[in-house]
């Protein structure tokens, strides 16, 4: 089910904007026109990564660093991991996040 969760000023280019949907917390990215969602989750053990450092299109989680490509979600330091994406689209300046629980 598609859900409008914000607009995309909202969303930091280069940055994370991190958004509670019922009892899911996602964060967005924006790289220019391209907007990417991932549940707040690292892959390693479950903390939210919202807090991270963002350098260069790459998050690192703030409790053990591992770090994420927030273009594509895949995980640096253990390829095999990657972080839970959801489908987003964009409508003028409105983004929708597909939220299928």
């Amino acid at each position: 089910m598609w859900l409008e969760i914000t607009t995309l000023n909202q969303v930091p280019e280069w940055g994370v904007l991190k958004v509670n949907v019922d009892d899911l917390s996602v964060i967005l990215n924006r790289q220019g026109m391209n907007v990417t969602c991932y549940r707040n989750a690292c892959t390693h053990l479950e903390y939210p990564i919202d807090m991270g450092k963002v350098s260069r299109g790459i998050i690192t989680c703030p409790f053990h660093k591992y770090q994420y490509k927030l273009d594509t979600g895949k995980c640096v330091n253990a390829p095999s991991h990657a972080l839970e994406s959801y489908p987003v689209k964009i409508e003028g300046d409105r983004v929708f996040v597909d939220i299928d629980e």
